[in-house]
């Protein structure tokens, strides 16, 4: 069981925990991003973009949560709060002797470069260091996203390696660096 709550706010979001019956918003998320969210997406996209495949992912989110494996918060602006605009998740948390997790996100295209994502990340990496003790976050990013390391070193994450043929997308292996954020405190 995670002591972490379903919903938080900062100065401009929520970040949400979703269920099944938010399916329907979050299948318009991928919707609305699927030329871009598509180049990263391992799974064909007539698939992904479904409402039963969301709703399955929701369903095992709730349960991986409840378990204290993952959290994904959704991302909504307090001013429109029925359209997801992000998702920052946090999944094979490992307390106890590791104390850490992988984290990945997703902003919408048209919400991009405001910040938002920042504030996000910057707030849930804090809240799951307090109040699950964890010690260290990683991340993986492709080699040649320059706006996703711009943004995890912007959060105070290190580059500490690369991992050569880490992801197959549509037949192509491709490269990821490794990130870490340690918390010393």
């Amino acid at each position: 069981m995670t002591p972490i709550k379903k919903k938080y706010e900062t100065d401009r979001l929520i970040l949400r925990v979703l269920e099944r019956r938010d399916a329907p918003l979050v299948q318009s998320f991928y919707e609305r991003n699927i030329m871009d969210f598509g180049k990263y997406e391992p799974l064909p996209a007539e698939e992904v973009h479904t409402l039963a495949f969301h709703e399955r992912c929701m369903d095992y989110e709730t349960d991986a949560f409840k378990q204290g494996k993952l959290v994904r918060f959704f991302i909504f602006q307090k001013d429109n709060p029925m359209q997801i605009i992000g998702t920052v998740s946090y999944r094979n948390i490992r307390r106890a002797y590791y104390g850490c997790c992988e984290v990945g996100y997703k902003m919408d295209m048209a919400y991009r470069r405001r910040g938002y994502a920042h504030e996000a990340i910057g707030f849930a990496n804090g809240l799951l260091h307090r109040e699950l003790g964890l010690h260290r976050i990683e991340a993986l990013v492709m080699t040649d996203n320059t706006p996703s390391i711009g943004l995890l070193e912007g959060l105070g994450f290190t580059r500490e390696g690369l991992l050569r043929d880490k992801l197959c997308l549509k037949g192509v292996w491709y490269d990821h660096y490794m990130y870490g954020k340690i918390f010393n405190d």
